[in-house]
């Protein structure tokens, strides 16, 4: 049997930011369990954004400090400093412009911005013409007016995450690939083990960060009722095309929840679309299909009614490929975060679509609490699993 300080399973953006930044403050004997590789799923497979534009605070505190480690830890990555560090990441700071079209939805939008600007995010409100201004494709005779962040943006979510997966291990963590978990011994109340087909690693502390699959590993840990569940979303990119700015900004219809952005050379699409009555039942059920990466080859004729009418000559692209992936949804969309308990056990999962932004914040609280007793930046409590047991859920309105 060998033995760990501390467990992280999921080697997703989540479990390597957190690693990463106990690795930063000294923490050491750090063990990441991965059942595929690294960012193989979730993380592997989203739009990458990274915006301040949220409708509550705790959200724009999140994303506040996703953009300044964004920011600082793609200014100091020196991918020539080791032949085989991986790709160097980029963030990509175009920003976030969220178009309204009915009365209600812009001065919710200029209530969300005073909001925003408040917490000193730079927020600014666009007429339809300077909209027009910057992404002259775009329609805009319905439009009344738009949000813009400048610092918002977006990146390539493998590359960061494999970025930060390699100054983890530059640090000390150990990531050990197609290594499942498929036990976790807890003796009176406490963690002991985790076991996988290749070993069992003794430790005494274990961080469920595994997405939309925590909480089949909470079951493992004996708690049988962690509200994560997973929600399937498609991206489609096309072709390389070119009637765009290569910096169009991440451009979100706010009455559709219809948006794209550059990637590759082409354009990334995404609509989020509500599950069907049966899909949902699935999903609660956490069944077996509700987590079956299928394609929908009827979602690029859907797109292209919606870029038809919001920027035409979208439509005219070629697709190069379409995929899918998983949110790990919660009943309040706000991540279970710390303790459980089952001593020794901690969460850090449900992000609910927001996982890429907000792991550096997620990250930072998980590391106050494990090596300081508790959390000072915010306090983590607020985000206990309790929270569903009483009832007392977290407000929280959702963009997209």
């Amino acid at each position: 049997m060998s033995s760990a300080d501390i467990v992280i399973i999921g080697s997703g953006v989540m479990g390597v930011s957190i690693a990463y930044q106990l690795a930063m403050r000294g923490a050491t004997n750090i063990v990441i369990l991965e059942r595929d590789t690294i960012a193989f799923g979730s993380s592997g497979r989203a739009m990458g954004g990274i915006r301040q534009q949220f409708a509550d605070e705790l959200d724009i505190r999140f994303s506040i400090a996703g953009v300044r480690f964004y920011e600082q830890f793609t200014q100091n990555y020196d991918a020539s400093a080791s032949p085989d560090r991986p790709k160097p990441p980029r963030f990509y700071q175009y920003g976030y412009m969220f178009l309204c079209t009915s009365p209600e939805s812009w001065q919710t939008m200029q209530r969300h911005a005073g909001l925003q600007q408040s917490l000193g995010v730079p927020t600014q409100l666009l007429s339809p013409d300077e909209v027009k201004q910057r992404v002259q494709q775009l329609v805009v005779d319905d439009v009344l007016g738009a949000t813009f962040c400048p610092t918002d943006g977006y990146s390539d979510t493998p590359t960061m995450t494999q970025a930060l997966a390699y100054e983890a291990q530059a640090r000390g963590v150990s990531i050990r690939e197609h290594a499942p978990v498929v036990g976790i011994s807890v003796e009176h109340g406490k963690v002991q083990a985790v076991q996988t087909p290749q070993e069992t690693i003794s430790t005494p502390l274990v961080i469920n960060a595994t997405g939309a699959y925590a909480a089949f590993v909470a079951q493992l840990a004996g708690i049988p009722d962690l509200p994560v569940r997973p929600l399937r979303r498609q991206l489609l990119l096309t072709e390389p095309f070119a009637d765009l700015p290569e910096d169009v900004p991440m451009t979100i219809d706010a009455a559709t929840g219809f948006h794209f952005r550059r990637r590759d050379g082409g354009v990334v699409f995404a609509l989020p679309l509500p599950p069907t009555t049966e899909e949902d039942e699935l999903n609660q059920a956490l069944a077996p299909e509700a987590f079956a990466l299928t394609i929908d080859e009827g979602f690029w004729p859907l797109l292209q009614v919606h870029a038809r009418r919001r920027c035409p000559t979208l439509a005219n692209a070629q697709v190069a490929r379409t995929w899918t992936g998983l949110y790990e949804m919660t009943p309040d969309e706000e991540p279970v975060l710390g303790k459980t308990e089952v001593e020794g056990f901690l969460c850090a999962c449900g992000f609910s679509g927001h996982g890429f932004m907000h792991a550096p914040m997620a990250a930072k609280l998980m590391a106050e609490l494990i090596l300081d007793g508790a959390s000072t930046t915010l306090d983590i409590t607020q985000f206990s699993i309790e929270r569903f047991r009483t009832g007392k859920l977290l407000p929280s309105t959702r963009l997209i």
